[in-house]
């Protein structure tokens, strides 16, 4: 009887475990968008009556700061009428930066037109001036506008004026001054007293054209008298527009600055032009 050969089984291998997918990174929660806050109304328009002859208004920033005071408007209307203008025109706005008689600076809102719309308050420097133009551009856009409660502005409480013919007189005289490169002229009375003193000008052609204009003025616009909180008066030369032309010297009283608007009338007309 044949022996068998025993056969050996075949060990099979086990068999593999199927690949696990590689699990899904989670995604990372979506971060909510924020939104950045919506800026605060910063700075204000006021409106104020000067006088009771025309109003005019100021821009404030954020601390209470005056930037800018605007010229004059006949009535409420077109005064608000004026901010709108700064508003629409402010990216095409002339910036004058212009010096004073004592030295000190301020800026001008003028349009493309030239248009005066605007001055700034007066600074040390130039440097000051053209900081304060970034304030200016910053809260310019406020649209908070509101009225002041009294009737005459911060600076002057009584508005007065000037009425009556006067003879006119060839004894005065307009002197051109140079000072520092800048150009100004002064209007004196015939014993020498000066009556006002023009801003600076950068050339002798332009400060003579300015005084042609300020003698047109003064027998066609109007004077007003001002006396301010420290009891300085002084007065202002408006055109029939209401642009202001001349700011006079200032006086220990309203009689003096009548006294000296009249003889600007006396002495302007036929005043002869020395160097």
């Amino acid at each position: 009887m044949a022996t068998k050969t025993p056969v050996k089984a075949t060990a099979k291998a086990p068999a593999k475990a199927p690949e696990k997918a590689p699990a899904k990174a989670k995604e990372a929660p979506k971060k909510e968008e924020v939104k950045a806050p919506t800026k605060a109304v910063v700075g204000k328009y006021v409106i104020f009556n000067e006088g009771d002859f025309f109003y005019k208004y100021r821009l404030y920033a954020n601390n209470g700061q005056a930037i800018i005071i605007s010229e004059a408007y006949k009535d409420r209307k077109a005064c608000l009428g004026g901010i709108d203008t700064l508003k629409k025109n402010v990216d095409n706005l002339k910036i004058d930066y212009e010096k004073d008689k004592k030295g000190a600076w301020c800026f001008r809102l003028i349009t493309s037109q030239g248009r005066p719309l605007a001055q700034s308050a007066n600074y040390k420097s130039q440097k000051d001036a053209e900081r304060a133009t970034t304030s200016f551009k910053k809260f310019v856009e406020t649209d908070k506008i509101i009225d002041e409660d009294n009737t005459y502005s911060d600076d002057h409480y009584d508005v007065q004026i000037i009425d009556g013919d006067i003879t006119p007189s060839a004894n005065g005289k307009f002197s051109i001054i140079t000072e520092g490169g800048d150009f100004y002229y002064q209007l004196k009375a015939n014993n020498g007293q000066v009556l006002c003193t023009s801003q600076a000008y950068v050339s002798e052609k332009s400060v003579k054209e300015a005084m042609e204009n300020f003698r047109k003025n003064v027998y066609e616009g109007n004077f007003y008298i001002f006396i301010d909180k420290r009891k300085q008066a002084f007065f202002k030369l408006y055109s029939k527009q209401l642009r202001l032309v001349m700011t006079g010297e200032t006086y220990k009283n309203k009689d003096l600055a009548i006294s000296a608007a009249k003889s600007v009338l006396k002495f302007a007309k036929d005043a002869k032009v020395v160097s």
